[in-house]
Formats: C-alpha cells, structure tokens, sequence
C-alpha cells in the first residue's frame, strides 16, 4: 500500500513513494543480492527534543512536545501523554489552543487534532481536519467567540472551513474582537475586518486586560523590528497610547505574551521577563536571557512553568538564573549545533551542554568536551555511485547514465549524508530521505524513495552496526533510530 503525508505546499510519499529521478534509469545493473527488499522506513525510537507550545488550565500544564501532548501536574510530573501522530509520519505539533470542553493542537502546517477535555488530565482525540480541508495551511491558532480559529496565510478560518476575515496575500497573525469591532494583524498592519481599513501597526495584538492606569478599549500589542522588538498599549485607534511611558523595547523577537494581575509575561526568542503596569507606565520587573526559550505561562503568583530547547521545568519568577533556580527541570536534548559519532555513540552539543546517545536508550547529558565533532558529512559513495550536497542544499547522485540533482521532499535543504549496503541516507530540514539503488529486476534498475518526517534540520546519520537503517541526531528532534521494513 502506498501511503502520503501533507507537508507543506504539497503531498509527498511517506512510505514507499518510488520514482525515478528525473528520468534516472541506467542500463548499468548492480551485483544481484539475496537481500530482500526494503518496503518502507519507520522510526523504531526517539528522544524528546524542543519542547514548544504550553498552557496552563485549571492546574494541569499541557506541553507540546514532538508530535506528543503532556499532561504535566503542578509538581512537574507527567500524568499522561497522548501521541497525536505516530513518530515519523507528521511535523512535530506546534500551537494549542485550550477551551473549557476542549484542546485544538496544530501539527505543523498540515493538521489539526480536537481532543475531548471532559477529563482534563487524559484528554482524547475526537476529531482530525486536513490543512487541505480548510482551503490554506494554517500557522497558527487563536480563538473567537467561544470558537478555535485557524490563521494563516492570507485568511483566518473557523475549523469547518468557514472564512473569517481574509488579508491582502501576507500572514494573519492575530485576530480580536474589541468594542464590536474585528480586527486583523497581517504583514505588521492592523486592519478592520469591515472595510478592510488600515489602523496602525503590530505584530501580535490582543486586548488588553482592563486596568486603572489604562484607557478603557486599550490594545496589547508587540511589533517585531530589525534590532529587536517593541512591547506596548495602544489606544482604541490604534495608536500608541505613549511611546515614552507605555511602549518598551525588549531584545529579540516576541513569541509569546500573557497578563495576569496586571502584570505581562514575554517570551522572546533571547529570554523571559516579567513587565509591571504601574501609574509611571510599563516597568520592566524581571528579564533573564535563556537561549532556545520557546514559551512559557504562570504556574502560580510566584511561578511559571517554561519550555525550549533545553526541554522544559518549573522556575521560580525573579530567579536569577531560570535553570539552575528551577524547582523541576526535565532537560532534553534539542537545540543541537553539532554532532558526531565516537563508535559507540551519537555525541551532539548544543548550548546547554553536550549529550550522548547510545542506540534505542534515553540520551544523557555528559561532562565530555574533548571529543571533537566533525562537520556533517555531504558526500558519501556507495555500488560505484556517488552523491554530494552543493553549496544550494540540493543532492547531485552521479549515475553511469550522468548526474541528477535533487531537493528535499516538501522543499528545504539537505544537510548531511551516509551511506549504507545499497542506499544513501540524506537529512535535511524535515526529516531523512532515504535513496535505494537495490536493483529490481535484471533488466532495469530503479532508484527508489523512502521517507520519514523529523523535527530537523537533520545534524548526523550514521548507519546501524547490524544494517537495517540508522541512528540520527536532529536540532529540534533529538536522537533517534530508523529501521527499515522489508
């Protein structure tokens, strides 16, 4: 059976998409083998790697982590974990939205998984929408009268498909509803859904929580410029309300805001801070730098939980350093630079240390820091044929019939390449391409594609000791194995 999977802009095989590249058969015939034939590729283990998106909703913290949805408890401990694709077969999950009945995940830019929230602690899946369904592929998730909303490019959709508002071609990154108005933010503009008017500029926008030092209708919102960001109040015209006393600049890109209290949690991609309204404007109260953050919410008035590459943990607010000062912290091994492997092991280094995975067990982080790690490998030769990654990310496989060049299903960047018996593995930014030169019969030969989705981009293949596939390590995914199935 052949099966697909929706990545991107278009549909690529997963399983045994088999083709010929571009017209690549030779009358050349390799060494016939009594090797059978590979059927398809799994992911046979992983570890978690960059844990994403997270909500905390009546004591219970949901966490994104892969394609998997923990249910964390006030402690740090992982009550449940519902595994909303098999390993291998989707884009790692990358926003949620929880409702009081229920929890939308979004996986990647391709689905959207409903789970039942009538038991909060072991949600259940209900229900599952193809990008394809909803006429675009969605990027985000907010919500809109009681209602999941999908944004995307050029539109926000309800999740039956229903057309929301509909911007001039760029990504809708924020929706609200503000004095009976509806109001968009697409391409660093804030327009009104009735007209379409042009109001002022964001880049995340939401309504602010009422407060005394605030006029009443007033806008939360973040702007992403060239040296950083801008956090701050806008009025109900959507003008900054004082750019001295109620607009601040914070380093990096904003990912992420949250209020409570009077005060506002912001998640850039460079730290964590908490900011103070006061009668003298916007205080910054807190800011820590940590490197790989990728969300974070409020555990409590004194903590927060937080989440990155560095996996995720339960930090005390004002900590003066979030990891070393957390009350829980369940690391992991994401935000990976370099690796290699010593014969043994996968060693990969990120910037909260190094790790070493030995095949089909938990990685460890290790003190080790004279093992030097190579860059990745994008040559590699095999039955007298050859392949090698050019300077455009693309694989150039030398044939006896000539060259073939390339690129990675579902667009991207090849990255690093091994060699096994009779094929090439090839990682690139969504996962590992796996390019068999078996021949099929005596008298033709076909190279065939094989296919596996990872949270990438792919650092490292080298082939299992035994044969049958390999073991890998990804930025964003961790260390894993691939089996092949025969």
């Amino acid at each position: 059976m052949t099966h697909f999977y929706t990545c991107g802009f278009r549909t690529i095989v997963l399983m045994i998409f088999a083709c010929t590249l571009g017209g690549c058969t030779s009358s050349w015939k390799p060494a016939e083998s009594t090797r059978p034939r590979t059927e398809s590729v799994v992911v046979d283990h992983q570890t978690e790697g960059t844990h994403r998106r997270l909500e905390v909703r009546d004591d219970v913290w949901y966490q994104l982590s892969g394609t998997t949805l923990l249910a964390i408890d006030g402690s740090g401990r992982t009550i449940s974990r519902t595994q909303l694709a098999l390993p291998g077969t989707s884009p790692s999950a990358s926003d949620l939205i929880v409702m009081d009945d229920e929890i939308v995940v979004l996986l990647g830019d391709a689905e959207i998984v409903r789970l039942d929230r009538s038991s909060p602690w072991r949600p259940i899946e209900v229900d599952r929408i193809d990008g394809q369904d909803l006429g675009f592929w969605p990027t985000s998730l907010t919500h809109w009268e009681g209602e999941v909303i999908a944004l995307g490019q050029g539109a926000a959709r309800t999740l039956d498909g229903g057309l929301v508002v509909r911007s001039d071609g760029e990504v809708v990154t924020s929706l609200v509803e503000d004095g009976g108005r509806l109001l968009f933010v697409s391409g660093r503009r804030i327009h009104r859904r009735a007209g379409g008017e042009y109001l002022g500029t964001a880049s995340l926008l939401e309504v602010a929580e009422p407060h005394r030092n605030l006029p009443d209708g007033a806008l939360l919102f973040t702007r992403h410029e060239r040296a950083g960001s801008l956090i701050g109040f806008l009025g109900a015209d959507c003008r900054e309300l004082d750019t001295e006393k109620w607009t601040t600049a914070v380093t990096g890109t904003i990912l992420r805001v949250r209020q409570q209290d009077g005060q506002i949690l912001v998640v850039s991609d460079t730290g964590l801070g908490v900011f103070r309204l006061t009668g003298s404007g916007l205080i910054r109260e807190w800011w820590k730098p940590l490197e790989g953050v990728q969300d974070a919410d409020w555990l409590d008035s004194n903590h927060l939980v937080v989440a990155g590459t560095f996996g995720r943990g339960i930090v005390p607010l004002g900590a003066v350093d979030p990891i070393t000062s957390a009350v829980h912290w369940t690391a992991a091994p994401a935000g990976l630079l370099r690796a290699g492997s010593d014969g043994e092991r996968l060693i990969a280094e990120s910037a909260h240390g190094r790790w070493a995975y030995q095949i089909g067990q938990n990685a460890i982080q290790i003190d080790e820091s004279d093992m030097p790690l190579p860059p990745p490998a994008t040559k590699a030769s095999v039955l007298g044929w050859s392949i090698e990654i050019n300077n455009e990310g693309q694989a150039v496989l030398e044939t006896p019939a000539g060259p073939e060049t390339f690129s990675p299903p579902g667009g991207g960047r090849f990255s690093c390449v091994a060699s096994s018996e009779d094929a090439f593995w090839l990682g690139h930014d969504r996962g590992i391409l796996l390019l068999m030169l078996a021949g099929i019969d005596k008298d033709s030969f076909e190279a065939r594609q094989l296919a596996v989705l990872i949270d990438g981009p792919v650092i490292c293949i080298e082939p299992l000791m035994l044969g049958g596939g390999v073991a890998y390590a990804s930025e964003h995914g961790g260390f894993g194995v691939i089996r092949e199935v025969y």
